[in-house]
């Protein structure tokens, strides 16, 4: 049986359309380590974060990863948030879906879209509140915001920050 499965894969992956081959190349500025700080506000006061993030580009560029892991800046050695996170071409120019979990269990699948070469935007519905995260990449520079509306997008909040810097290869 795992003869089968494995030449099954195997078939399906040579007869795969190569304008999926890498579909997700244009998120590839992102692909590297990242360091840096951060803050969120959820209501109850504002939480300061060390911030390191690790991406990769995967299966023949189809998948971007995402690996972030935050601390606490007084005791490095605390994990305050954790997730990790897929994005892949959606078929149209331009769009992805990123499916995202936390060490906290949720999880969830958001569409984004890139609105400039550097920089991309993804939405995240939940019941009276429409949340949006803008990731936009300047050099070696990445600034990500997030905020909030609960009137369908006229007026925005912020209540996430996020400042890091490409670390060298190697």
């Amino acid at each position: 049986m795992t003869v089968m499965a494995a030449a099954l894969l195997a078939v399906l992956a040579t007869t795969m359309p190569t304008h999926a081959r890498d579909a997700a190349a244009p998120l590839n500025y992102l692909v590297g380590e990242w360091t840096g700080e951060g803050w969120v506000d959820m209501g109850q006061g504002r939480m300061e974060f060390r911030q390191h993030e690790r991406i990769t580009s995967r299966l023949d560029g189809n998948i971007i990863t995402i690996e972030g892991t935050g601390s606490d800046p007084a005791n490095p050695g605390v994990t305050v948030f954790e997730a990790f996170a897929v994005l892949s071409a959606s078929g149209k120019p331009g769009e992805f879906t990123m499916r995202s979990y936390t060490r906290e269990g949720q999880a969830g699948t958001f569409p984004a879209v890139l609105e400039t070469p550097n920089r991309l935007v993804w939405t995240i519905t939940v019941p009276g509140r429409l949340i949006r995260y803008r990731s936009e990449v300047t050099g070696d520079r990445w600034i990500e915001t997030g905020e909030a509306s609960v009137d369908g997008g006229s007026k925005w909040m912020k209540f996430f920050e996020m400042r890091l810097d490409r670390m060298p290869a190697g």
